[in-house]
């Protein structure tokens, strides 16, 4: 009995960091990684897996869902629509590299750069380069001035959110500012991608989802969604609403700490 409260215990806390990490640009893989390694359960299974990245996505979906539906009425290409259809567009050049790199690199990834010291190197190097991209002078905080060649520099930065530590909201917000998009259009840009990649990564992993885990492990599942869709939809609205007040130092600032305490502690 105490063994399934802990289970119940560990999937509430590893939901609730999924939910608040995947859109802050502090590395969700890495944080999830690290806490399992804590919590002594680095098999979070599929299941877990299915559930979280449900949760968020679904998150991401209801809380643009004015985007959403904009770049559905895109897909008419009806010039009416046109900046709906530009976004929808954006979107989908931004995502084509990550789709194409995840496919042939996730098994390497998986097997080779999930080590606690590449995790600390990648928190730390790519938490500056966070920094020196938020010193860059932008010139534009409108999302539909981005133009489709900035979207798919965007999209392939996306690529280095592979290596655990990265994160992926960390390195498209660099990307965005070092090409001179404001803070708000950047997280903005990085948030709506997070769409179809978080959607490309769900359906590889609900491919692998039998329905006798499905039966098994129903209540996980939905509690880990709810936990996760309710942290990340909070996060993505406070982000948003913070990001032109506040530079992102403060999480370069915890990034080199975090990066520094497991080189100390674990490798």
């Amino acid at each position: 009995m105490e063994e399934d409260q802990m289970n119940i215990i560990d999937l509430f806390l590893l939901s609730i960091i999924q939910g608040l990490t995947e859109f802050l640009p502090v590395s969700s893989s890495a944080h999830l990684i690290l806490v399992s390694e804590f919590l002594d359960s680095s098999d979070t299974g599929i299941v877990f897996d299915v559930a979280v990245h449900l949760g968020t996505l679904l998150a991401a979906m209801i809380y643009f869902r004015k985007e959403v539906t904009g770049m559905i009425r895109g897909l008419s290409f009806n010039q009416k629509n046109q900046e709906e259809t530009h976004q929808l567009v954006n979107i989908l050049v931004a995502v084509l590299p990550i789709l194409v790199m995840g496919f042939l690199l996730r098994d390497f990834v998986d097997q080779n750069l999930r080590s606690s010291e590449i995790i600390a190197y990648a928190t730390i190097f790519f938490g500056l380069i966070l920094l020196w991209s938020d010193k860059i002078k932008t010139t534009s905080n409108d999302i539909n001035l981005i133009t489709t060649k900035q979207a798919f520099i965007i999209g392939l930065s996306q690529c280095f959110a592979l290596i655990p530590g990265t994160s992926r909201s960390g390195v498209t917000i660099s990307a965005a500012l070092f090409l001179g998009i404001g803070r708000e259009a950047a997280a903005k840009f990085s948030f709506l991608l997070a769409i179809p990649t978080i959607g490309a990564i769900a359906a590889s992993e609900l491919i692998n989802l039998s329905i006798k885990d499905l039966l098994n492990q129903g209540s996980d599942l939905v509690l880990a969604m709810c936990v996760s869709f309710v942290i990340a939809y909070l996060t993505i609205d406070v982000f948003l609403k913070l990001v032109n007040r506040f530079s992102f130092t403060p999480f370069v600032v915890y990034r080199v700490l975090l990066g520094v305490w497991l080189l100390s502690y674990w490798v």
